[in-house]
């Protein structure tokens, strides 16, 4: 215990004579909780994303309108039927939704919907930033129509978009006009 004491008062007795180093000490951590308080975010913002809605009903028009209206995404126009190829292939958007032709009458007859979600896996931590964004939406989305109370469910399926053998020439990409 004495000599915790003793580097104590030699570290105290540093201190006192330099000034630069008392300034580091505290000024270096304040900034440094800063940066990590206010500049740098971990959250996924403006995520480019696609929704092709095959049904066309005010139930998946609501559903499109208020996951655009979390303000974690924001649409993306493409010109092309495939929003795979169009979409997430070119780099235009992160996610594609793709909602079945027959979406609102499901819901109707009470039975189970699947929308098909499309996410591009090149970046994994963003990649699962987006499925639990959209899982969590649908979620809230049933159970504010009042969907939970009765049979339908809307499940998301959700699909990882990447090149799961490394092929090289998958990388570089080709578009044709």
């Amino acid at each position: 215990m004495k000599r915790i004491l003793a580097q104590c008062k030699k570290e105290l007795a540093q201190f006192r004579r330099d000034r630069l180093t008392l300034a580091l000490a505290f000024i270096l951590p304040t900034m440094t909780l800063f940066i990590f308080g206010f500049a740098i975010r971990l959250e996924a913002k403006n995520i480019a994303l696609i929704v092709q809605d095959f049904d066309r009903s005010n139930l998946s028009q609501a559903y499109t309108e208020r996951l655009y209206a979390t303000n974690q995404f924001i649409p993306v126009q493409w010109n092309g039927l495939d929003p795979i190829r169009d979409g997430i292939d070119r780099g235009l958007a992160k996610a594609a939704v793709i909602i079945p032709p027959k979406f609102s009458s499901d819901v109707q007859a009470g039975n189970t919907i699947t929308l098909q979600v499309l996410i591009d896996g090149t970046d994994v931590n963003n990649a699962r930033v987006i499925k639990n964004s959209i899982q969590a939406f649908t979620k809230v989305f049933i159970q504010d129509q009042n969907l939970a109370q009765s049979q339908p469910k809307i499940l998301p399926r959700i699909r990882l978009w990447f090149n799961p053998g490394r092929q090289e020439s998958l990388y570089i990409k080709h578009y044709r006009k």
